[in-house]
């Protein structure tokens, strides 16, 4: 699947170093995370998640799986899935983090599409004016969009969160 993002261009991958070990880059993730299965679809809702935890998902020593949890009256409702697996190499965490849309997004954007073309198929059956099933299109290139939209904006801010941790690890080895 994920060959097909790449090619409808809806996957974004990055690495990033840090000068920290593994174990404290793990800690100072958990921190932030909480701990749900990979589905993201669970009986706590993200308004129901206590407010120091801005994702939620899982992180082990070797990778984590983790979406940016809804806010109250956020109007983003969709948050990109971040992948990353966390390698040591001389005392420095190595990160290859890979983002791309909720699967249940995706399928959202298809099952619009389909049923708008089925409602201005219908509609121009009794009309002459074809230009309504134009609209199935817009449709689908809008939802392409917000989705595309939606992996930027959440590698913008997943890489400002591990910039933060790294300053944060930083200026507590100053105060040492």
């Amino acid at each position: 699947m994920n060959s097909f993002y790449k090619s409808i261009g809806l996957y974004d991958s990055l690495k990033f170093d840090i000068d920290m070990n593994t174990s404290e880059f793990v800690e100072s993730l958990k921190k932030i995370t909480y701990n749900t299965n990979t589905s993201f679809i669970s009986l706590i809702p993200d308004n129901g998640i206590p407010t120091r935890f801005e994702y939620r998902g899982t992180v082990n020593k070797n990778d984590f799986t983790i979406k940016r949890r809804l806010h109250f009256f956020d109007f983003n409702i969709l948050h990109s899935v971040i992948m990353g697996s966390i390698l040591e190499v001389n005392n420095k965490t190595s990160l290859e983090i890979k983002f791309k849309p909720f699967f249940f997004h995706f399928i959202t954007m298809i099952i619009s599409t389909v049923f708008t073309m089925f409602i201005a198929s219908q509609i121009s059956k009794d009309e002459n004016n074809y230009f309504i099933l134009v609209l199935p299109f817009f449709v689908a290139i809008i939802q392409y969009f917000i989705l595309k939209r939606s992996i930027k904006r959440g590698k913008y801010d997943f890489l400002r969160e591990l910039n933060f941790i790294a300053q944060k690890n930083n200026s507590l080895k100053n105060i040492r």
